[in-house]
């Protein structure tokens, strides 16, 4: 598909540039260890307009695509997603790769996402990649639910239990505040979950939107 003639539309330029968050998530998430470069078929000479954590393969925007992507590109034309392959960088780095073909539209490939984990790191500093820093007091909980009505029981009984714990918040207080808690997780801008939490704290739904109405009039 490389040597058809093909004029990269805006529309085509603009979904490569949405992945770059993609690039800057994946990266994020693993860490400085995985190499992510997004190319854009447009210019395969120069056909990485973003990437993450370059040093691992001392590759920059701009750089061409790799002989591999090349040699790769004809079977992506049916498949999204290439088996995991294995390869090595300069200075015989092992890496772990998997290469993600971009569509437009018209299904027609217009860049690849290629994801490149440098193997030839020491465990301890992979694994500390994933930890929490030294400074950061406490993680973040998240409920892993299997659909909204569990996540917002879920959410529900936790908030409960975090504001039952609360001695600073009075006993004829604390609905209130479980709605309160409710409202800056979000919770209430899911179908259905003012009626669920009004049966939950066995109050009605108009309290509910009592308290809500109060928080944005305080708000404001």
């Amino acid at each position: 598909m490389l040597h058809e003639k093909y004029i990269f539309t805006d529309e085509d330029h603009a979904i490569l540039n949405s992945y770059k968050a993609v690039v800057d998530g994946v990266s994020a998430l693993i860490g400085e260890h995985c190499e992510i470069v997004l190319h854009s078929l447009d210019d395969i000479e120069h056909s990485a307009i973003c990437i993450a954590n370059g040093h691992n393969t001392n590759r920059q925007v701009g750089s061409p695509i790799t002989d591999l992507a090349l040699r790769s590109l004809r079977n992506m034309q049916s498949e999204s997603v290439s088996h995991p392959y294995f390869t090595r960088a300069k200075g015989n780095i092992l890496m772990k790769s998997v290469t993600i073909a971009i569509r437009n539209k018209n299904q027609r490939m217009i860049g690849l996402l290629c994801i490149n984990i440098n193997l030839d790191v020491p465990i301890s500093q992979f694994i500390q990649s994933f930890m929490p820093a030294i400074e950061v007091a406490e993680t973040s909980s998240v409920n892993f639910a299997n659909s909204m009505e569990d996540l917002v029981s879920q959410t529900v009984e936790k908030t409960i239990e975090e504001v039952s714990a609360d001695r600073a918040v009075a006993n004829n207080n604390k609905n209130r505040q479980i709605v309160i808690s409710l409202y800056e997780k979000g919770i209430f801008d899911i179908k259905d979950a003012i009626n669920l939490v009004a049966e939950r704290l066995d109050i009605s739904r108009h309290t509910v939107y009592l308290y809500i109405r109060q928080i944005k009039q305080e708000q404001e």
